[in-house]
């Protein structure tokens, strides 16, 4: 038997400055300096906009399409030289060649008995307990986080790879988010007493689709649907629990999900509003959500349709879709929010800087000889 995993997870990513300049400098020279303080100013405020440019003026939905997706692994734990982890490795190999090259899922292998692997990294407390054992781990760079999503003893059949591939759901969700500005993502829930979220669900999509010319979409999921198990575990819908939306978006790009109760108009309002609003540097599509594990390749980047007009798909496919060998999305999104906070803080300091000084203007003597 595998772990007991937590249910919540499997069905529930100084250096010394210059010398301080001499009081007796002359007011010619000290205007020199306020000056040159603010033509660096400037200077640095230059390159707040330069580094904004990878949103190319897009939505957070357009940019959505142009970064690279989260990748998962799908792992093979075995002892060393163990011919039945080797023999696991040559049949996944072949499927991921044959099948699965435009997931977003990688092949690991992990060496059951090394101490230096860490097991929090595939979502487990420890090494398991029986090996071989295939193990699907998620992961979402921008926090560096990984977690369990499903596994197979001693590995999946033919049926659990297509699953692991695709369903029925993911599917609907790939040929809708690039038609619509978003997909609601909708589970129903078991639990007959807290009511349908069916009409707020409607009413959104309606005025949504009134309000911008994509409009939304939704997509059903049945929990007790077996062809919805990696979904399923990869969201943390369990067998029984009330209704449960998210919103999804760019390659298959999920928000943080609302359940029960907390289904409102206004939430999801606020979630879709992200979606249509504009990308920038503190706001990428890689912090609102992580993406499914989901086929994608370059016919779905050239089906695209922006939601604003005038934008070709060359802008919002300008990410290789050889999302394997990226960069790992946090240091891509991370480094240009950075160079903004950076470029702020050295403003402020500038600026306190030179009111300093040009107070000091008068109280300041001539040089004498």
């Amino acid at each position: 038997m595998f772990y007991a995993i937590n249910c919540n997870s499997a069905r529930t990513e100084g250096r010394s400055g210059d010398q301080p300049v001499p009081y007796q400098h002359s007011h010619g020279r000290l205007l020199t300096t306020v000056e040159t303080l603010l033509i660096v100013l400037l200077l640095q405020a230059a390159l707040v906009p330069a580094s904004a440019v990878a949103c190319y003026d897009l939505t957070v939905r357009d940019a959505a399409f142009g970064v690279p997706r989260d990748v998962h692994r799908l792992c093979i734990m075995a002892q060393a030289d163990d011919p039945a982890g080797q023999a696991l490795h040559d049949r996944l190999a072949g499927w991921f060649e044959t099948r699965g090259a435009s997931l977003n899922v990688e092949l690991v292998n992990v060496v059951a008995d090394d101490p230096e692997v860490r097991w929090d990294e595939y979502g487990i407390p420890s090494a398991p307990p029986s090996l071989p054992v295939v193990v699907l781990a998620g992961s979402r760079h921008l926090e560096q986080r990984g977690f369990y999503i499903d596994h197979w003893e001693p590995g999946p059949t033919s049926d659990d790879f297509e699953a692991i591939r695709t369903s029925p759901a993911r599917e609907r969700i790939r040929a809708e988010v690039v038609r619509k500005l978003a997909v609601l993502l909708y589970v129903p829930g078991t639990d007959t007493d807290t009511g349908s979220a069916e009409p707020v669900l409607d009413a959104v999509v309606s005025r949504w689709s009134r309000t911008l010319p994509l409009g939304l979409s939704i997509v059903r999921v049945d929990r007790a649907d077996e062809r919805e198990r990696v979904l399923l575990s990869f969201t943390g819908v369990r067998d029984q629990g009330p209704d449960w939306v998210a919103v999804a978006f760019g390659r298959g790009k999920i928000m943080p999900p609302l359940e029960g109760t907390n289904i409102t108009e206004p939430r999801l309002d606020e979630l879709i509003t992200l979606v249509a609003g504009e990308c920038t540097c503190l706001r990428p599509p890689a912090t609102l959500g992580v993406d499914i594990p989901m086929m994608w390749d370059d016919e779905d980047d050239a089906g695209v349709v922006p939601l604003r007009t005038g934008v070709g798909s060359s802008q919002l496919a300008w990410s290789s879709p050889a999302e394997f060998t990226s960069p790992p999305v946090r240091q891509r999104t991370l480094a240009p929010a950075a160079w903004t906070l950076a470029a702020l803080v050295l403003a402020i300091g500038l600026g306190t800087l030179a009111t300093v000084l040009l107070r000091n203007r008068g109280r300041i003597a001539p040089a004498r000889n």
